[in-house]
Parts: C-alpha cells; sequence; structure tokens
C-alpha cells in the first residue's frame, strides 16, 4: 500500500527532528576561564580540585589540569577549562565559582569555543 501525502510528511518531519536532537547532542563548547583568588596565602591546587569536584552539571566535564599564572604582586590566578553540552550554561557555571566568596575573588571567561 502506497504510503498517503499526509503520512509521508509526518514521517519526513520526525526522521528531520531526529536528526536535529542527533546533531545537538553532539554539539558540546569549549570555555576556557580564569579564577582570581583574594591572596596570595591561598592554595590553588586545593581550590581547582574543590571547584572541579564540587560544580558538577550533566554534560559538564573540566579539563585535567590547571595552569597557574602571575597576576601582579605575588598572587596568580587559576587557568583552566571545561567542556559543557548545549543544555549547559557557562553562566550558571561561573556563578557557582563565584557563589565561593570567601576563596574566589573573580572569575572572567576567556575563551569559549564550539567544538
Amino acid at each position: 500500500p502506497k504510503e498517503s501525502r499526509a503520512d509521508m510528511m509526518a514521517r519526513l518531519k520526525k526522521e528531520a527532528e531526529e536528526r536535529t536532537a542527533r546533531k545537538e547532542a553532539k554539539q558540546r563548547t569549549l570555555v576556557g576561564i580564569e579564577i582570581k583568588p583574594w591572596d596570595t596565602e591561598q592554595d590553588l591546587n586545593a581550590l581547582w580540585k574543590k571547584i572541579t569536584t564540587t560544580i558538577v552539571q550533566d554534560g559538564l566535564k573540566w579539563g585535567e589540569s590547571c595552569t597557574l599564572a602571575e597576576v601582579a604582586f605575588g598572587i596568580k590566578k587559576i587557568q583552566t577549562t571545561f567542556v559543557m553540552g548545549v543544555n549547559n550554561s557557562s553562566d550558571d557555571v561561573q556563578e557557582a565559582i563565584e557563589a565561593m566568596e570567601d576563596e574566589v575573588q573573580s572569575v572572567e571567561i576567556t575563551s569559549m569555543n564550539v567544538l
């Protein structure tokens, strides 16, 4: 039996939606961030471990390591990356880090690249 026009259109629409969903599921964004502490006494490696273990979301994957870069007057900053899915928000991650206000002075997104 031949497929009716309405059935064919419904089938094609469903197939297109499935292709779009698969494409969105594969899309990821690589985000580079800098985290600045309040003072030179801060253990930045411990802070980085705390951030990467406490801030957990579906589709969020932290980079394997971080870099400590000089800012000024002996203060260093953490430079790291994370990969997030299209359903994640970098603002949510940034706000979660900034909520650690006793340890974190500021967080800056330095780069965003769609993978």
